[in-house]
């Protein structure tokens, strides 16, 4: 993130060695502590709503920036801390995502926020922390709490060299309606959320390449049943190590072609049948900033393998990336696409499981766009389509959600705003279809 002249004072030195840099965190330690206590109270982290699956969806508020109006940040030594809060009310109109006889509820959501970052004349380091607490008026054994803290860093090796590295922690819920939330059950499955990550980046030349790789682990805990007892749940449990390495040539100045090959090993804790592993070979086109369209797109090959013969493997088309079209200085439109494979809830002779099968391949498209109607109104509309083929049963599932959000800014610290959006899953397992309703107005400040 750019911090601008109101926001930091750039340090002279940028000759500062590392062991001044450490012992200005040292000194920092005791603000770190703070700000993670008071705004993540009793291990709270962010919501998502699918097990080990980015989220592809666009958010539900506009985002484009509007001049005279950002967050001007506080200033702890070399640190800049910008704190946020928001509060919303909702109206659901499915709560429990089914396709008979919905139950709507009210939904309260306190959403603290910060970003905690470095303003050092070399390298980074930054501490990022949201929570969502949500509470229902008429069904309160739906109150969940989820959020999560990441810190991420930046050592500088040469003027175009860095290595790079992200930690994060989280505790999050699956949302009624996801593939891996099993029926019967009386609250939200729970998770506690792991992942590492780092890299090595060589830029500023015309060709340039990235070596990265990193673990997530997931630990998901037992769920209430309805009428009494739990249904354990660490049959879910897994982890995925990734690796990747990605070289880029600069074809004409700020557009460059790039190769990527990566692998991903996804292990269950608790039994080796759905064991798999998956491979991809992607050639892609990056445009840099300054330009109408940034952003980059890519296309390739991803290939599916099960340790276990008997299951077999699969392999399809690659494509993704984030694409960005400035169409008028008030109008943005962007386009983001992905393709994944996710777990699943593998069979087990002892457990009771869900229904997505051993894994499945997820294909995500979306489209978002935000208008500035005035200096300090933005409106926003978006659209995702998704697609879910699952892996040893016969399933498929079509998601569709649309959505449109508008926010008033009062002033720099001040802000209202309200979305609707519309969530429909329609699926070839019977009883998993379903829709919902979604009215939000929303309450905010930042600093």
């Amino acid at each position: 993130m750019k911090i601008d002249g109101a926001r930091a004072e750039v340090a002279s030195n940028r000759g500062a060695s590392l062991d001044i840099v450490v012992r200005r965190l040292k000194s920092c330690v005791p603000a770190f502590c703070l700000l993670v206590v008071s705004l993540l109270p009793l291990g709270a982290f962010a919501q998502i709503t699918e097990s080990l699956l980015p989220n592809a969806v666009p958010p539900s508020a506009p985002q484009r920036p509007s001049s005279g109006f950002e967050p001007i940040g506080l200033r702890l030594g070399d640190f800049f801390w910008f704190p946020r809060a928001e509060l919303d009310e909702a109206y659901n109109s499915n709560i429990f995502a089914t396709n008979t006889s919905p139950t709507y509820d009210l939904i309260t959501a306190l959403q603290p926020s910060f970003d905690l970052l470095s303003n050092f004349p070399r390298n980074a380091l930054n501490l990022h922390g949201s929570s969502i607490f949500q509470v229902y008026a008429d069904h309160p054994a739906q109150n969940t709490q989820d959020g999560v803290i990441t810190t991420d860093g930046r050592l500088d090796v040469t003027g175009g060299s860095s290595l790079y590295g992200r930690a994060q922690v989280a505790h999050q819920h699956i949302s009624y309606g996801s593939p891996n939330s099993p029926g019967s059950i009386a609250q939200p499955v729970t998770y506690w959320d792991y992942t590492a990550t780092a890299g090595y980046r060589q830029e500023g030349r015309r060709f340039s390449y990235q070596v990265d790789g990193g673990v997530t682990a997931a630990q998901y805990n037992a769920a209430p049943l309805v009428g009494g007892g739990v249904l354990p749940q660490s049959f879910q449990d897994a982890t995925v190590s990734s690796a990747a390495v990605r070289g880029s040539y600069e074809i004409i100045p700020d557009y460059l072609g790039y190769v990527r090959v990566g692998g991903n090993l996804f292990n269950y804790w608790h039994t080796t049948r759905a064991n798999f592993s998956t491979y991809s070979v992607n050639l892609g086109l990056q445009i840099l900033p300054r330009h109408l369209i940034s952003g980059e797109a890519y296309a390739g090959y991803l290939a599916q393998n099960f340790a276990q013969s008997g299951l077999g493997s699969t392999s399809t088309p690659d494509f993704g990336g984030r694409l960005t079209w400035n169409i008028t200085q008030l109008t943005t439109l962007t386009f983001t696409g992905l393709t994944i494979f996710s777990t699943g809830t593998p069979s087990s002779p002892t457990i009771i499981n869900g229904s997505a099968g051993n894994s499945y391949l997820s294909k995500v498209l979306t489209a978002n766009a935000d208008h500035q109607l005035l200096r300090n109104v933005l409106l926003n509309l978006y659209t995702s389509y998704e697609n879910d083929s699952f892996q040893g049963i016969t399933r498929t599932d079509n998601v569709f959600n649309v959505g449109v959000g508008v926010r008033y800014l009062v002033n720099r610290n001040l802000f209202l705003g309200g979305s609707f959006s519309y969530y429909q899953r329609s699926s070839t397992l019977a009883g998993a279809s379903f829709n919902q309703n979604i009215l939000t107005l929303r309450v905010g400040t930042q600093f």
